[in-house]
């Protein structure tokens, strides 16, 4: 099954502000300190994460519409968080082919609101040398809330693609788009959550 772009109803996105949801859960983490979350949006991971696989619950955590990524935090495991950003957002034509296997597994058909992500490697001191691992993306069903991280078929993808050169053109002509300066964008999401907790505390 060929996976083209995301769909843009598929929206499982936790900003840490209060949920005004019935049901919420209390979400410990070593990154983001305690918040509310909408129960709804818990995505699970029954296999869990490629060297993670006691890791099977998720939410994907996000701070600005203007910054491109997120985090994929683990409900159960405080210190577990991987940054993740959708591939679209420096490569457009990012439609790749997944096993029948998995497609049934996620229960997708063509028309099934889902959701594509990469992790993405920064190194801590050059971050111009981010990559993103597009041979194993992270697919969710955004109706069941089921995810797995899964490998593609098509050759030609890697676990380390190299992303800020992609990124920077497409931000030709832009002036303030944190959406597409991945080491501002990441600081910018970690001091928004600062600034929140300084507020509650």
């Amino acid at each position: 099954m060929t996976l083209d772009n995301r769909h843009p109803e598929a929206n499982l996105d936790v900003t840490c502000e209060e949920s005004a949801a019935a049901e919420t859960i209390t979400v410990q983490t070593t990154r983001f300190g305690t918040f509310e979350a909408d129960a709804d949006l818990v995505i699970t991971f029954p296999d869990g994460m490629i060297g993670f696989e006691n890791c099977k619950r998720f939410l994907v955590v996000h701070h600005d519409e203007n910054n491109a990524f997120r985090w994929l935090q683990a409900v159960d495991e405080p210190a577990i968080a991987f940054p993740i950003v959708e591939p679209t957002a420096f490569r457009s034509a990012y439609t790749p082919t997944i096993a029948d296997c998995d497609a049934r597994f996620l229960e997708l058909t063509p028309t099934t609101p889902m959701l594509i992500f990469t992790i993405v490697s920064v190194p801590a001191h050059n971050p111009q040398e981010m990559t993103a691992n597009l041979l194993g993306p992270l697919v969710i069903n955004g109706l069941t809330r089921r995810g797995k991280q899964v490998i593609v078929q098509d050759e030609g993808y890697t676990t380390r693609h190299k992303v800020m050169e992609e990124m920077l053109l497409r931000a030709t002509g832009a002036t303030e788009n944190t959406a597409l300066v991945p080491e501002r964008a990441l600081k910018s999401s970690e001091a928004k959550i600062d600034q929140r907790r300084s507020k509650v505390a």
